[in-house]
């Protein structure tokens, strides 16, 4: 199901835990003020990342960092690609995997996560369309580890505090088992010792640690599902409502350095894909938004 909306009603965030839950196919466009940005997912995990710019496409960045000659590429393209450019290039001895991994986070860092200081902007979803084999390294990252990983990175100025819990908000962990993301140390801390009897206050005076970053790092943990807000007054505030998302019936895991540990192959087969809770906020939200729809 293709989707239109902007994000000042459906976030960034939202956007791509839908994307994971749902295991989508297919390629989200960000209109961006530099431009329209492209993201694409096979099976709810993000496969490339694309700006506007020409210096960021794969081949430009290839030959500009001076890792495969530009004939070479030139010569890969022109025969057609049925799998990844990065994946071919690698096949044939001609590129490192740690060489992919820093291009694929070039990639996520540039066509990615520069987004998620946007607080409105027009979006697009369209499924299934056919896979940008010359922007892909053959490298993927679930949705949910790259949000929170945008989320860490976001400068001070640039985090919105209109979404942030109050200071007297309580929370409680909504699961004991090991979460599979890269959380700070300020973020573990709190996992561990988040309850629904201790305030935020009390929580950032007992890890010695700043109650704005506390606030902020609680946000990123709701998002993930990881925590969730008790009941009450001081509940988590969300603004954004699904009810006014426009849908349409016409319209890796990102390498370790050290370890590259998924690559896509010609067809681009199943990838795993890392489990998390359903955040029960956005259920109710798509669900009212298709009860509208059916009533419509």
């Amino acid at each position: 199901m293709a989707m239109l909306g902007d994000l000042q009603e459906f976030s960034l965030c939202d956007l791509l835990h839908l994307m994971e839950k749902g295991k989508k196919a297919g390629q989200l466009s960000i209109w961006a003020p530099n431009g329209i940005q492209r993201i694409w997912f096979y099976q709810g995990r993000v496969v490339a990342a694309l700006t506007p710019e020409e210096k960021h496409r794969l081949e430009s960045l290839l030959t500009r960092f001076g890792l495969v000659d530009e004939q070479v590429v030139s010569q890969l393209v022109a025969r057609g690609l049925e799998e990844p450019l990065g994946r071919c290039l690698q096949r044939q001895g001609l590129i490192s995997p740690v060489d992919l991994a820093k291009l694929f986070r070039h990639q996520l860092q540039t066509g990615l996560y520069s987004l998620f200081a946007l607080e409105s902007g027009q979006f697009s979803f369209l499924p299934n369309v056919p896979m940008p084999y010359r922007e892909m390294t053959g490298l993927s990252k679930s949705a949910t580890a790259a949000v929170l990983e945008a989320l860490q990175q976001l400068k001070l100025e640039q985090r919105p505090e209109k979404d942030l819990p109050e200071p007297d908000s309580c929370f409680w962990r909504t699961s004991t088992e090991l979460p599979l993301f890269k959380l700070s140390a300020l973020e573990w801390s709190i996992l561990e010792q988040v309850s629904p009897s201790r305030k935020l206050t009390a929580l950032a005076q007992a890890l010695g640690a700043d109650l704005l970053e506390v606030r902020y790092a609680c946000a990123r943990l709701a998002k993930l599902g990881l925590i969730s807000p008790c009941e009450g007054p001081t509940v988590l505030a969300r603004s954004s409502s699904a009810s006014r998302l426009q849908l349409s019936e016409s319209v890796a895991e990102e390498a370790n350095p050290e370890q590259v540990r998924e690559r896509l192959g010609a067809r681009v087969p199943g990838l795993q894909d890392e489990g998390g809770p359903v955040k029960p906020s956005l259920v109710s939200r798509l669900a009212t938004l298709l009860k509208g729809m059916r009533e419509k």
